[in-house]
């Protein structure tokens, strides 16, 4: 068995949550872990990402810069809502969702069984809720799509807090 440091778990974890999540082909790219790139810690996105309000990226771990076989680019921290660990993925809003945003992202909310959809002060919101109870949650903001991963179920009203905190 190999012997992971304390950062490469942390990426395993991120690589199995983008493999699991990234069969949906828009936006974010399948996640393999032996033909991608990361970058840990000093890299920071190219866009303006949103963060929580009250927390820094170093509280927060720093960003992980992961790049599929395809080329696409997104930036990845852990934090926590609602006690439960999240995994919050952005990136640059694809230009496939300028030209028609609110279709693109039902669409992709669609590929992701995120059906149910709440309204976070004008930000479409949809949240998928595994049979197990971890959850995504997709909406763009700012012109930067995010995908949130809880790894247990999170109440509605936690999560209108914690996209509202992001800035």
């Amino acid at each position: 068995m190999i012997a992971f440091k304390k950062p490469n778990k942390r990426l395993l974890s991120v690589a199995i949550v983008m493999i699991t999540l990234g069969f949906a082909g828009l936006g974010f790219g399948i996640y393999q872990a032996h033909s991608s790139q990361a970058e840990v810690g000093n890299t920071k996105p190219n866009f303006s990402a949103l963060l929580p309000k009250t927390k820094t990226i170093e509280q927060l771990g720093g960003w992980e810069k992961l790049t599929t076989p395809g080329g696409d680019v997104f930036y990845v921290f852990v934090d926590n809502v609602g006690g439960v660990d999240v995994n919050v993925s952005q990136q640059n809003l694809p230009g496939k969702f300028k030209g028609n945003l609110s279709n693109s992202m039902t669409e992709l909310a669609r590929a992701y069984n995120a059906n149910n959809k709440i309204d976070v002060d004008g930000t479409k919101v949809f949240i998928g809720t595994s049979a197990k109870g971890p959850q995504s949650v997709l909406f763009a903001k700012d012109n930067v799509l995010v995908l949130m991963k809880s790894w247990a179920n999170i109440s509605d009203s936690d999560w209108i807090a914690y996209i509202r905190s992001l800035e």
